[in-house]
């Protein structure tokens, strides 16, 4: 899904003949693109954004994932993208690598807003947290309502690769935690949540206007067919959150999912989950770096993928023109 509003474009020729006619290289071209079809995105989402005063309605739009630690060309690229979208509904969507989320700082603190991506683990998302408060209070804007964020923290994904390390261990303790480690975390994180947007700093903040990082759940899809389908969603219901939902959990949902406020009903038993998983000698914080290695990389393939397909289609028009 990380390179979707390119698609429609890939399968149409004329918005690339066009590019390639006016002496566009390849990667300059995709991004042209993919920046008219998220200003058109961000045009039919404005209402929304207006209605709810900014609260709702944002279009993410990543920065290439080979900067990904690259601290000042994610910074720049930021800046550009955002300067070219020219929409207040856009979001910077920036991967929280070391690298990256030095850069989240300092984008804030000028004003745009971010969508902080590939969170996989609870250190990582803390820092995230701090970068975007550390921005706010750098921000010289006098109100920072229009200023917002959004931390993807990661699910189904988590529960892959710790199944996989439980299965490994082979103990009756270690299987009977399979499938209970991303929820539990994701419970802590917005236990974290609520922590970090309270006291006297954040309190500081919100008088000048500040709106909290709203937490969002990404890979709510269920990847082990044993578990439920509803699963994740059904799980992790609760105030300022966001769950992106695949079409397939989507339609598992609302035909026999359970609205109810789970995500804070069962904190005391999520610690001790997460507490028994390190116990047994897996480490919360290396998984998450092997996640995010795993699919930054396949981000990295997919835009890859996408320039390819644009260079064969530039080929093929030229092959076309030159023989006409």
């Amino acid at each position: 899904y990380f390179f979707l509003g390119i698609i429609y474009y890939l399968f149409d020729l004329q918005p690339t003949r066009e590019l390639v006619e006016a002496g566009k290289d390849i990667e300059s071209a995709y991004w042209e693109l993919v920046v008219k079809d998220i200003q058109d995105t961000c045009k039919l989402l404005e209402p929304i954004y207006n209605e709810t005063d900014g609260e709702d309605g944002h279009v993410s739009l990543a920065v290439s994932p080979k900067l990904a630690n690259d601290t000042k060309g994610t910074i720049e690229a930021a800046k550009w993208l955002h300067n070219m979208v020219g929409s207040p509904c856009v979001y910077m969507k920036i991967p929280a690598t070391d690298e990256s989320i030095s850069s989240m700082k300092e984008v804030i603190s000028l004003g745009i807003s971010v969508n902080a991506t590939l969170i996989f683990c609870l250190p990582k998302y803390e820092a995230v947290i701090d970068a975007y408060l550390d921005g706010l209070e750098s921000c010289g804007m006098t109100h920072l309502s229009k200023v917002s964020s959004a931390a993807a923290f990661y699910i189904s994904r988590v529960d892959v690769t710790l199944d996989k390390k439980l299965e490994q261990i082979g103990t009756t303790e270690a299987l009977d935690l399979k499938g209970k480690g991303a929820v539990a975390q994701a419970v802590l994180a917005y236990q974290l949540y609520q922590k970090k947007f309270s006291g006297p700093r954040w309190e500081r903040l919100e008088n000048r206007g500040a709106k909290k990082q709203r937490l969002m759940w990404a890979s709510t899809n269920v990847k082990n067919p044993s578990y439920p389908d509803t699963f994740y969603v059904n799980s992790l219901i609760g105030p300022d959150t966001i769950s992106t939902l695949p079409v397939q959990a989507l339609q598992a949902f609302m035909d026999h999912g359970i609205l109810s406020r789970t995500l804070d009903a069962k904190v005391s038993e999520a610690q001790d989950i997460y507490n028994a998983i390190e116990k047994l000698g897996i480490d919360w914080s290396s998984v998450g770096s092997e996640l995010e290695h795993e699919v930054l990389d396949s981000f990295t393939k997919s835009f890859d993928n996408v320039l390819e397909c644009m260079q064969k289609k530039a080929m093929n028009i030229y092959s076309f023109q030159k023989h006409v």
